[in-house]
C-alpha cells in the first residue's frame, strides 16, 4: 500500500515538473550562468519541500480557506510573476549581443538564483492550490508522520534531480550556443510564459471579487 502510494505520487509529481511553468521558465533564463541555475533548481525544490510540508500538516488548506489572506499570496505572486515576465521581455528588445550580458547581470550568483528560484515556487498560488489537490487526495489521514516526512522528502529529491539535471544540461557548452542564438525568442517565450501566469492569477482574483 505505503510502496503504492510512493510510487504513484512521485510519477505525478514527475509529470507535472515536466510541463512548462514558471519554474521551468526560469531555469531557461538563468542557464547562462550554470551556479545561477543550480541555484535556482535548489530554490525551487526547497519552496516544494515547503508546499508538501504546509499540505501536509493542514497549513495549506487553512490558508486557503482565509479568502483575504489567499488573496494577499495571490496577489503577492502574480505581482513577482509579472515582474520576473516584465524582466523577460525588457531583454528580449536588446539586441542579441548584449542580452546575455543583461540576463547575467539581472540574475547572477548561487545565492541569486536559490533566493529568486524559492520566491518563484513559493509565491505561485497555483503550486500552492496544486499541492492541496494532490496531497489531499492521496495521502489519507491514516498515513502517519513519518511516512509524511518521506513524502516530503520524495518530493524534493525527484525536484532537485528533476531541476538540478535540466540546469546543468541546458548550461553546457554545447547547450549554450544553441541558446544564444536563440536568446531573444527565448526570452520573448519566458516572458510571455510568466505574463500569462501573472494574468491568469489577476484574472481569477478578479472573479472572485465580482462573483
Amino acid at each position: 500500500m505505503l510502496t503504492s502510494l510512493f510510487v504513484t505520487l512521485g510519477l505525478m509529481h514527475l509529470i507535472a515538473l515536466a510541463s512548462p511553468g514558471p519554474d521551468f521558465a526560469l531555469i531557461l533564463r538563468t542557464s547562462l550562468h550554470r551556479p545561477t541555475a543550480l541555484g535556482a533548481a535548489l530554490g525551487i525544490s526547497l519552496a516544494i519541500m515547503v508546499h508538501a510540508t504546509l499540505s501536509l500538516t493542514g497549513i495549506s488548506m487553512l490558508i486557503a480557506s482565509h479568502p483575504l489572506l489567499f488573496m494577499v499570496i495571490k496577489c503577492c505572486g502574480a505581482l513577482y510573476l509579472g515582474w520576473l515576465g516584465w524582466g523577460a521581455l525588457m531583454a528580449a528588445r536588446q539586441q542579441s549581443s548584449t542580452v546575455m550580458a543583461s540576463t547575467a547581470n539581472e540574475l547572477h550568483g548561487w545565492g541569486r538564483g536559490v533566493r529568486t528560484g524559492l520566491a518563484t515556487n513559493l509565491l505561485n498560488p497555483k503550486a500552492l492550490v496544486f499541492f492541496i489537490g494532490l496531497l489531499a487526495a492521496m495521502v489519507t489521514p491514516e498515513v502517519d508522520g513519518v511516512t509524511r516526512s518521506l513524502l516530503v522528502g520524495e518530493l524534493f529529491i525527484i525536484s532537485l534531480c528533476w531541476f538540478g539535471l535540466l540546469a546543468w544540461s541546458l548550461s553546457t557548452d554545447r547547450a549554450q550556443r544553441l541558446l544564444l542564438r536563440v536568446q531573444r525568442p527565448l526570452n520573448l517565450v519566458t516572458g510571455v510564459l510568466f505574463a500569462l501566469v501573472s494574468l491568469s492569477i489577476l484574472v481569477s482574483m478578479g472573479a472572485e471579487l465580482v462573483a
